[in-house]
């Protein structure tokens, strides 16, 4: 009986150790899926540069972009639904305490964050940015109830309180919230109201639940290819993913169990990453990505558990408190920095310039929202705390 609690708390703390390790370099993938230069090109004063570039600068863009960090936001849910259900006991009780919780380290945050994006884009119309964002003057605000829910959950389409031009940017065909990223969120606090539907359907159904969904999630582009990316896909990806870590929670069961098996496949993963890289464009490329995402959460479980075992996890863990922040505000200035660099250095957008700013400008933005989660910390904890959810 004691063996068994000792390898049990031995198992938690592998666990826990694992997330803390993969909650900053996750959030990294995120920071650069939002600056895929090959896609949407480098704009400044009406000019986009970039959208002409040759064959191998999107390959180079899609791999760091498209393929390799789109096993962040999966990872993420992942992760989310096995610690909402982890110890398999689930009442109302436990369902009310964990809305509660949610809440404040969800629902806070994913508000004032979406205020804070809106403050942000009404800032560019400050005269003297107006060399900056020259067509800031074109956003008309109107602030109308139905526009203000839309701000904060599907603010796609200018419909949001911000009207804007439909060339500056911010416009999306997307479902975002004003903070784009926060999509996730968003879609996270879904998953957790139907947790008592998950709950009751992990219990009769099992592991053929995540299978269904999963089988769903992979062919949907097949079978139901009127979806589009909307909304139907968007939660699609959140029920798949969040029902399979709420399966290994509520089983009582270690999501790395028996990892270590599969180390053939991270040797598999790298191949198949630059298939995907290469095919990009073909018809049927969404399945080898999609092949490429379930394999890739595997090998960088398997990779972040060898870290935590070998103990070189240390000084990357050590930044996993700062992941919300930088996850939140990436986007909000991202562009914003690259514009500045470039001005600032009197850049000319040749090819050359385009790939080191496509390095150079993330760094710098998670640099930068580092600090910022550095000097809110120091002096105002309290703010942190809200705009963190408390991690």
């Amino acid at each position: 009986m004691i063996r068994d609690r000792n390898n049990a708390i031995k198992e938690g703390n592998r666990i826990s150790s694992t997330v803390t390790l993969l909650r900053f370099p996750l959030t990294v993938f995120v920071v650069f899926i939002h600056y895929n230069m090959g896609v949407r090109g480098f704009s400044l004063h009406g000019e986009t540069y970039g959208l002409d570039a040759p064959e191998w600068f999107r390959w180079v863009t899609a791999l760091f972009s498209d393929v390799l960090p789109r096993t962040a936001v999966p990872l993420f849910y992942i992760i989310s639904g096995y610690l909402f259900f982890r110890g398999g006991s689930f009442d109302t009780g436990v369902y009310r305490r964990k809305l509660r919780t949610r809440a404040s380290t969800l629902l806070v945050p994913y508000l004032l964050w979406n205020v804070i994006a809106v403050l942000v884009q009404l800032s560019h119309r400050l005269p003297f940015l107006s060399t900056v964002f020259p067509s800031a003057h074109l956003m008309e605000v109107q602030l109308t109830p139905l526009r203000l829910f839309r701000t904060f959950f599907d603010n796609y389409w200018n419909k949001g309180i911000l009207v804007t031009p439909e060339n500056d940017g911010m416009v999306s065909e997307l479902p975002y919230p004003a903070d784009g990223p926060l999509w996730y969120v968003r879609d996270l606090m879904v998953m957790v109201l139907l947790a008592p539907a998950i709950w009751w359907l992990v219990n009769r159904a099992g592991r053929w639940l995540v299978i269904v969904l999963g089988a769903i999630w992979y062919l949907r582009p097949l079978l139901f290819p009127m979806w589009g990316d909307g909304w139907g896909t968007m939660l699609l990806d959140a029920a798949f993913f969040f029902s399979w870590g709420s399966c290994y929670g509520i089983r009582g069961q270690s999501p790395l169990n028996g990892i270590h098996r599969l180390w053939p496949v991270a040797l598999i993963y790298l191949p198949l990453a630059i298939a995907d890289t290469m095919t990009k464009g073909w018809e049927y490329n969404i399945l080898i990505h999609k092949a490429g995402i379930l394999l890739g959460i595997v090998a960088i479980f398997y990779i972040a558990t060898c870290l935590v075992e070998y103990g070189k996890c240390g000084a990357v863990a050590s930044l996993a408190g700062s992941s919300f922040l930088v996850f939140a505000l990436h986007t909000l200035v991202m562009d914003d920095i690259g514009k500045v660099l470039f001005t600032a250095l009197h850049l000319t957008p040749s090819i050359g310039t385009l790939l080191l700013l496509y390095f150079i400008v993330p760094s710098l933005t998670i640099l930068f929202c580092f600090g910022v989660y550095l000097v809110l910390r120091r002096f105002a904890p309290s703010l942190c705390r809200l705009l963190t959810g408390g991690r």
